[in-house]
């Protein structure tokens, strides 16, 4: 029964918010480098991983729903990928491993609202076959792209020094699935958005060489954008230059 009142709510919230946000930022123009990648993995399920925005917007701080997935959804879809996330719903224990009768029923809404817009609903302390069952059987049909945001919160900015969380990897060998990173230059909406697509792990054999790989990625794709931004201020530069020193020259012959 709560199941199905979360089912209901979860239905308004896709209807009046998550759909509009999809209209709203998956439709935003975005410069997308090293593309030839995503054509690459056309037919592939993969765990996709990149760096979390911190909204400005009040209210999407509010309901807690960042512009970043849609916008890497909006993208991603233009290359038949289908991006999805994974999204626990449990309350933690209660005393002695036990829960209130409050408590399940809380979970059971809210897994039904996070079915109801889309996502996967996870329980972390209890088995869940159906779902599980669910899950392993569109990761076969291919095209599924399960967002991670390895940081674990958002941020206005990327460092270097932040940790990332491991899930990535457990999920990665579970279901013997590419880790793809992408980096998302999207701080500022008032300037061109740039989505960058980074080198693929394949399959993960160590846990810390994939984790210290992803990270070391994660800062070069930051980079390449930074370098890639300079250079192009510095060709406009030098042809306004140019320009410039064209009407001044007399002309010869």
């Amino acid at each position: 029964m709560f199941y199905y009142v979360g089912r209901s709510i979860g239905f308004v919230l896709m209807w009046i918010v998550v759909k509009p946000m999809r209209f709203k930022y998956g439709n935003k123009k975005v410069e997308i480098q090293n593309d030839f990648i995503l054509r690459q993995l056309n037919g592939k399920s993969m765990i996709l991983i990149s760096n979390h925005i911190k909204p400005r917007n009040k209210f999407l701080k509010i309901i807690t729903m960042p512009y970043d997935a849609f916008v890497i959804r909006g993208v991603l879809k233009r290359y038949g990928i289908y991006t999805t996330a994974l999204t626990s719903y449990d309350s933690g224990m209660g005393n002695k491993g036990r829960k209130s009768k409050w408590l399940k029923r809380k979970e059971q809404v809210v897994k039904g609202i996070v079915k109801s817009i889309d996502l996967i609903p996870l329980n972390r302390n209890e088995s869940d076959p159906v779902t599980i069952k669910d899950f392993q059987r569109r990761i076969k049909k291919g095209n599924l792209g399960i967002g991670i945001f390895p940081e674990g919160s958002w941020y206005r900015g990327f460092r270097k020094s932040r940790k990332l969380f491991p899930g990535m990897v457990v999920l990665s060998k579970r279901y013997n699935l590419p880790i793809v990173p992408l980096y998302l230059d999207a701080y500022n909406l008032n300037k061109p958005i740039r989505l960058t697509v980074g080198n693929p792990v394949w399959q993960v054999n160590d846990n810390n060489e994939t984790m210290a790989f992803i990270k070391t990625e994660l800062i070069r794709l930051n980079q390449v954008g930074k370098n890639q931004i300079t250079h192009t201020e510095g060709v406009e530069n030098s042809l306004d230059s140019d320009e410039e020193g064209m009407e001044v020259s007399p002309s010869i012959g």
